[in-house]
């Protein structure tokens, strides 16, 4: 008689623990699929994001190009003028820095 109840009792937990399995089975195929899905979502938005962006700079790179066709000239003044205003800025900060001390010692 107690061995019968106790094999009840096994059998009952034996299904129990196989409805506990099924269960936590079912959640983590839920929680896959969302996070999937999610990923999905969030690679989609970035393609699209991407696709925007450089749909952007293509416009940009038009406009400019075509700034450029109309007004060749004022456009090779201007590089000029930033590559001579460049130059003169870099020649400034080169000399406006003081020579480097030494500080060490020196056996003369």
């Amino acid at each position: 008689m107690a061995t019968s109840n106790l094999q009840a009792e096994l059998r009952e937990l034996r299904e129990q623990m196989s409805d506990l399995k099924d269960a936590i089975g079912r959640q983590a195929e839920r929680a896959g699929y969302d996070a999937r899905h999610r990923a999905s979502e969030a690679l989609h938005g970035a393609a699209r994001t991407a696709g925007v962006v450089a749909d952007y700079a293509r416009d940009g790179a038009d406009s400019v190009a075509g700034v450029v066709r109309r007004h060749p000239t004022a456009t090779s003044t201007a590089l000029i003028t930033l590559g001579i205003i460049g130059g003169v800025i870099g020649y400034l900060v080169a000399t406006s820095t003081p020579n480097r001390r030494d500080n060490r010692w020196h056996w003369n």
